[in-house]
């Protein structure tokens, strides 16, 4: 995976380019993104169905960071994943 910024005002709006994901990736990112408070909105678009290619972009809330929200979103993303690994490793 590879980012790529592609336009970065820290407190209006964040687009990016995730190279070597697809739709998957981007749908849980933006998923963790709509849940943070510092955003307004955040989606993402796939230019061709054949790139590995998303192009992701971030409205920040009025008065905040989006620096800050990026990092809240993957924290909690993280937690998750941890918290689902170890549901199954006492599953199995």
């Amino acid at each position: 995976m590879k980012v790529e910024i592609v336009d970065y005002d820290e407190e209006k709006e964040l687009v990016f380019d995730i190279i070597g994901e697809g739709h998957t990736f981007a749908n849980i990112i933006r998923e963790f993104l709509c849940d943070t408070k510092d955003v307004d909105s955040a989606g993402y678009f796939k230019e061709h169905p054949f790139t590995e290619k998303v192009r992701l972009i971030i409205k920040a809330a009025p008065k905040r960071k989006l620096d800050k929200a990026v990092r809240t979103a993957c924290r909690d993303m993280s937690k998750v994943a941890d918290d689902f690994y170890k549901l199954l490793e006492k599953s199995v």
